[in-house]
């Protein structure tokens, strides 16, 4: 084991669990350059190679060809989000930016900003120091139950602008709830928080500076396991699906809704997340790419900017259909021509 494991430092490779290195502006990051064996202490996953590119984010690898050069691109798209929008759970071929980066491999250029523990605070520096300047089309964001806590811990000790909004970054919500009935899945307790503090605000800002910039974003935000898994012993009456779908509603930002086509696919026996790990297995990311039947076929019609005038061109866009049946996942493309307005 001694000699494996002075070999893989050398290969600069290593066992782990998403490693990370503190940040001063984003409070932690991926290390750049490099790639480990996946491994988790539960043994339900792991085993495959995760690899880190030049500035830090999950990519095909380098022994991978590039599916498609930048470019000659004619859409760019950023995934933002915690560690379910990683995938470190699954082989990068397998996460759902996996699946969005090979359905639009003629046409797109994907890029995947995910990385655990990330939350909106974080998500609107980050947009703001590395992301924005890329001008991507669409803009996918992945929101989760452990964001509200996230922001709030995150929050106490960042730097804010005039707004109050984070511009630099430097908690246990199962222990403050144990008095009260708790959702758990594989002894994982499920969070399933008030939608306040300034979670929502960070939320708004973002995609207000998205769309000034003139990209759009999307807001998902993940189904909650103990409806689709649970024992049924409590009565679920809303989550942080629902509370986040109807937060966009009312707020004018698009949002695309994961939790019918989860709960058909769950009912077909259809296995989306790991029990003790809390991610998405690989058929979750499969549907998660789809983006509830919308996700795919939005991101292959996005509104170009042609860069080099500040105009519009024509394109070529690509739509998707992801279906489950029988608890088979199958990807169909179809193509054809349309000006992108």
């Amino acid at each position: 084991m001694a000699g494996a494991e002075l070999m893989l430092r050398i290969a600069n490779m290593g066992f782990g669990n998403s490693p990370m290195e503190p940040d001063a502006f984003l409070h932690h990051v991926h290390p750049k350059n490099y790639q480990f064996v996946q491994q988790h202490p539960s043994g339900e996953l792991g085993g495959f190679e995760i690899e880190y590119d030049a500035d830090g984010r999950v990519f095909r690898g380098t022994k991978a060809a590039p599916l498609i050069a930048e470019a000659s691109a004619t859409c760019r798209v950023a995934l933002m989000g915690d560690s379910f929008t990683e995938g470190g759970q699954v082989p990068f071929d397998k996460t759902f930016a996996g699946v969005l980066e090979q359905a639009g491999r003629d046409k797109c250029v994907v890029r995947n900003y995910g990385v655990r523990s990330y939350s909106p605070a974080i998500y609107l520096v980050q947009w703001t120091r590395d992301i924005q300047a890329w001008q991507p089309d669409i803009v996918f964001l992945l929101l989760f139950g452990n964001d509200v806590r996230e922001d709030f811990n995150y929050l106490q000790t960042s730097t804010r602008d005039e707004q109050g909004f984070p511009t630099a970054l430097r908690a246990q919500w199962a222990w403050q709830h144990s008095g009260e009935e708790q959702w758990t899945i594989g002894g994982v307790v499920e969070e399933n928080p008030d939608w306040g503090g300034l979670t929502p605000n960070l939320v708004l800002e973002l995609n207000r500076r998205v769309t000034a910039a003139g990209s759009r974003l999307l807001v998902m935000a993940v189904s909650s396991r103990y409806r689709l898994m649970g024992d049924g012993k409590f009565r679920v009456e809303g989550d942080f699906h629902q509370t986040v779908k109807d937060f966009t509603a009312q707020n004018g930002v698009e949002f695309l809704d994961l939790f019918r086509p989860f709960e058909r696919a769950s009912k077909a026996g259809v296995p989306l997340f790991f029990l003790q790990d809390i991610h998405f297995a690989e058929e979750g990311h499969l549907l998660t790419a789809d983006g509830g039947g919308q996700g795919v076929s939005r991101v292959f019609q996005p509104r170009r900017r042609d860069r080099r005038s500040g105009g519009h061109r024509c394109a070529r866009r690509q739509s998707i259909q992801i279906t489950a049946w029988g608890g088979v996942m199958r990807a169909r493309r179809s193509d054809s021509a349309e000006a992108l307005r």
